[in-house]
């Protein structure tokens, strides 16, 4: 009999944000793969996405395939055994890395690939992507991009990772899925929680507040995870975003979009003088991205 692959799904950062690692690991038991929540401090972290690399540079000598999932990143079909089989699929076809494309945003953006969600096999290919990834001059990258052809530049490492990817001859050894098989958005779920495979909460200005509006629309707790599963793993806190302290954060960000409404016919002028930020506080700014 052949051996099954030693598959451990992964997640974390510098802090516990939100309540994806309930649902990470109760998917993960329910199809007998290891989880690991971690922690990704390293002597060498200079940007957040550092962080990621950290991680998997520590465990995927580990094992023989490692899944990345964002911490902002939920599975929604807990029947779905896609990773297994985009795995078997990957070794029978010589692939280091599956990944999703990066789906069309309501606003028209989009991308070649997604780094929230990623299949790292543990071979030289897949090491030799991270650490290329790690090590890649923004600038450098920056250069190279064309936005028609690579879509949109988020200044990070999805960027750096898709140009190892092309510039280091690795792209017969890498699989992009379509986004329903790995990493979708909120606006491909239409009528079920199986519309798409993983929900991965981009671009929300309050994520824990989108994460919640998401649950509302489906009539599940904020872990994305169904109640009997919940009961069967003995999860005591749940949706823990509710009363006065959501209504605060609901006002919140009712109030920030409609400032960023009225603002909008002046967006070419406020990107402008964000462009005279420096870019750890433009990337705060959030009328930078009216």
């Amino acid at each position: 009999m052949p051996v099954e692959p030693r598959i451990c799904i992964t997640s974390g950062g510098d802090e516990i944000r939100l309540r994806s690692y309930v649902n990470h690991a109760i998917y993960a038991r329910e199809h007998g793969l290891d989880y690991r929540l971690e922690t990704g401090i390293d002597p060498h972290i200079v940007t957040k996405f550092d962080y990621k690399v950290a991680i998997l540079r520590r465990l995927l000598p580990r094992y023989d395939w490692l899944v990345w999932m964002d911490d902002d990143a939920f599975f929604t079909d807990f029947e779905a055994d896609n990773l297994r089989r985009l795995i078997s699929e990957a070794e029978r076809d010589d692939i280091s890395l599956v990944i999703a494309e990066g789906p069309t945003e309501p606003n028209g953006f989009w991308s070649r690939i997604n780094t929230g969600v990623m299949l790292l096999r543990n071979d030289e290919t897949a090491r030799t992507i991270v650490e290329s990834t790690s090590t890649a001059d923004l600038a450098t990258v920056r250069a190279w991009w064309d936005n028609d052809r690579d879509g949109l530049f988020t200044h990070g490492d999805q960027d750096q990772m898709w140009w190892a990817i092309q510039t280091g001859g690795h792209a017969k050894r890498v699989r992009i899925v379509g986004h329903r098989e790995l990493n979708s958005r909120g606006h491909y779920y239409e009528d079920s929680l199986t519309d798409a495979f993983v929900m991965h909460f981009t671009g929300y200005p309050d994520k824990e507040l989108g994460i919640a509006r998401f649950a509302d629309r489906f009539d599940i707790g904020q872990e994305i995870v169904p109640e009997p599963l919940l009961d069967k793993y003995h999860v005591r806190v749940r949706s823990p975003l509710r009363g006065a302290r959501r209504v605060w954060r609901e006002r919140s960000v009712d109030t920030l979009a409609a400032v960023k409404y009225r603002l909008r016919p002046h967006k070419d002028r406020i990107q402008r003088v964000a462009g005279f930020l420096p870019p750890a506080v433009r990337r705060r700014w959030p009328l930078g991205h009216v």
